[in-house]
């Protein structure tokens, strides 16, 4: 059994070019429940400190850090979609509000 470690911190970096500063922040958000992340953009890349509470153990670390890196992926998937989308959507919302009497005469 892994022996647990205090003030554990990992630098963990993403290219500017290919993810959102707005994208590793949601990412960040989605774990804030096992650790905290200092976010900076140095160089062309996006930097996160994460510190993990006491007692957590460089395997649960290494596991955290594999799946924040799957959530950044994910959160910028998310947002490429709901760019290309929003036209679509927009179109969809204005036709289903022009049809209500919300905004109708009285």
């Amino acid at each position: 059994m892994p022996l647990p470690v205090n003030s554990l911190t990992e630098h963990v970096s993403f290219d500017i070019a290919a993810f959102s500063l707005e994208t590793v922040k949601r990412a960040a958000y989605r774990y804030i429940n096992r650790f905290a992340a200092e976010i900076c953009v140095e160089g062309g890349k996006v930097i996160c400190v994460l510190t993990y509470p006491p007692n957590t153990t460089n395997a649960s670390a290494i596991k955290y850090v594999a799946d924040f890196r799957k959530e950044v992926l994910d959160q910028d998937l998310r947002q490429s979609i709901s760019e290309e989308t929003a036209p679509m959507r927009n179109a969809i919302l204005a036709l289903a509000f022009s049809k209500t009497k919300l905004l109708g005469d009285e």
